[in-house]
């Protein structure tokens, strides 16, 4: 699905698989494997499809991610007290957490922080946002170059998207965003866009945005066959985020 190269035919075969996994977790509900495949496949449609134009949407579809990843994370001893207690607790009991939960990890944070940051209206919802930094951040620990750089690239956007009076700090997420950028060479062009959207338009640097999504444009096929939908996704949008600079700076 991942090497799809056709937007349209990409989304429509992520519909399929959703509905397919949770025939698979029907019947088998304790297989942590599937569970996690289920928050990547929701993380991943929802933001790759839903978020700009059905955004309540995306909001169910990353809940519902997140709710298998906590399922799969919870059968851990200790994780489920440790995640409705205090942070602090909640960060001892990540320490616990090895390689092998890398991808549990990311994914289920994934879908937490988009889940969250789709519900800003929930005083509930907001509360549970250092939590899914947190995770994310033992993810970082792990491995930070885990799929293409994703956790540097969470951590770019968390600091890069929020002005610095509400948390932001467009340093860290400057560093963040070219550790991501690196991680895959420069071919994860997702890393790119998203550089370009929440760091670029933050900081007001409109050379740094036209760069950026120059590249993503003008990259070429078959970049990064394993990613090819993710990389047609980042040219439509930087497509789409061109046409506002205008309004951007």
């Amino acid at each position: 699905l991942s090497a799809e190269t056709d937007i349209v035919q990409g989304r429509e075969a992520a519909a399929s698989l959703l509905v397919l996994l949770e025939g698979f977790i029907r019947s088998d509900p304790e297989n942590p494997a599937l569970r996690r495949a289920a928050a990547q496949a929701y993380g991943s449609f929802a933001f790759g499809f839903l978020e700009k134009d059905e955004p309540e949407r995306a909001r169910r579809l990353y809940r519902r991610g997140l709710d298998h990843g906590l399922r799969a994370l919870g059968a851990a001893p200790g994780f489920q007290k440790a995640v409705k207690g205090a942070l602090p607790a909640f960060r001892r009991r990540l320490e616990a957490s090895n390689k092998k939960d890398l991808p549990l990890l990311f994914w289920t944070a994934y879908c937490w922080s988009g889940w969250i940051n789709l519900s800003r209206n929930d005083p509930d919802a907001l509360a549970d946002l250092p939590k899914a930094a947190a995770m994310m951040d033992r993810a970082r620990a792990l491995d930070p170059k885990y799929f293409h750089g994703g956790p540097e690239l969470f951590f770019g956007v968390y600091y890069g998207s929020r002005s610095p009076l509400l948390g932001g700090d467009p340093k860290k997420a400057r560093a963040h965003f070219e550790r991501a950028v690196a991680a895959s060479g420069g071919r994860f062009l997702m890393a790119k866009f998203l550089y370009a959207r929440h760091y670029a338009v933050q900081s007001q640097d409109k050379k740094l945005f036209i760069q950026l999504l120059t590249e993503v444009e003008t990259a070429p096929a078959g970049l990064l066959p394993d990613q090819a939908l993710a990389n047609a996704l980042a040219r439509k949008r930087a497509r789409e985020l061109r046409e506002q600079a205008e309004e951007l700076f």
